[in-house]
């Protein structure tokens, strides 16, 4: 039974690796060694919808959550498992010009040995595709069982709202499987991200001589983690100011002047912040 499981966790890889042009190799491996083991017809882990009509109970939900613009954001996967699954697959979508560079990883409830494999050939036109399968079956619902997690970056120009999460059959079907491969009904529940526009403050100091005279007119420079950058001049007592930081990153400050040279500082923006001063060098 052991050499049965591990063919049929082989397969699931192969189909989404390579997709259909190695299934029927795969299939052909894999009956043949459930016949040498089992003297009953059983139904290969093939792919499939998993339609939700028929799912009695068992659902694949991508939990909402919130982020900032610039930031990040982590979407739970959960399972609420009937306590026969021992894989499942799917593709992820969501909007390339929103969230980014997913990172995928296993959740705090699979089983001690799942496998987690991935297809990320389509990851910038906003699909990825997941396989996690294990030797074991997850534990009985309630409550619901963590399955992934999945982790993306958050496009600093996204616009406030909710962005969707939803599940498809490209490149990876979706699908779920109980230890024999057969086949069990899911339903999958979509979720979102909803983007939070980042609250906003002021960065403010002073720029100074050697001897501690405020030097009016020199330039100060802010530059964010994208090279956006903002300038402004320092008034005759050498005070500078920005108004309308973007909070959540981290900027570097410069200063330019004729007859001095500065030290540049970088400075992570969470609330407003003062006294971020300069000081001339010879």
């Amino acid at each position: 039974m052991k050499s049965v499981k591990n063919a049929l966790r082989s397969f699931r890889r192969t189909i989404l690796l390579f997709g259909v042009v190695s299934l029927v190799l795969a299939i052909v491996a894999v009956v043949s060694q459930t016949r040498s083991h089992l003297n009953l017809n059983q139904r290969v882990f093939a792919g499939g919808n998993g339609n939700s009509t028929l799912a009695a109970g068992r659902t694949i939900r991508a939990v909402p959550n919130t982020g900032t613009p610039g930031g990040e954001v982590t979407v739970l996967i959960e399972v609420d498992s009937q306590g026969d699954e021992v894989a499942a697959s799917l593709t992820i979508n969501f909007d390339p010009t929103v969230l980014s560079n997913p990172v995928v990883s296993l959740g705090s409830d699979v089983p001690m040995d799942t496998v987690l494999t991935l297809n990320p050939n389509q990851v910038g036109s906003g699909k990825i595709g997941i396989l996690f399968d294990s030797a074991n079956s997850f534990v009985l619902s309630p409550p619901a069982r963590r399955a992934l997690a999945v982790k993306f970056n958050i496009a600093p120009n996204a616009p406030s709202g909710p962005t969707l999460i939803s599940f498809d059959n490209a490149p990876t079907p979706r699908s779920t499987s109980n230890p024999l491969g057969e086949l069990l009904p899911t339903s999958y529940q979509n979720g979102s991200v909803t983007i939070s526009a980042a609250p906003r403050f002021t960065v403010s100091g002073k720029v100074t001589t050697p001897t501690g005279l405020g030097l009016r007119n020199a330039t100060v420079i802010i530059l964010d983690s994208n090279n956006v950058r903002r300038t402004t001049t320092t008034s005759s007592f050498g005070l500078y100011n920005f108004s309308d930081v973007q909070s959540g990153q981290s900027y570097t400050v410069s200063v330019s002047s004729k007859r001095y040279r500065f030290a540049a500082r970088v400075v992570s923006v969470s609330s407003d912040l003062s006294n971020i001063d300069f000081v001339g060098l010879e």
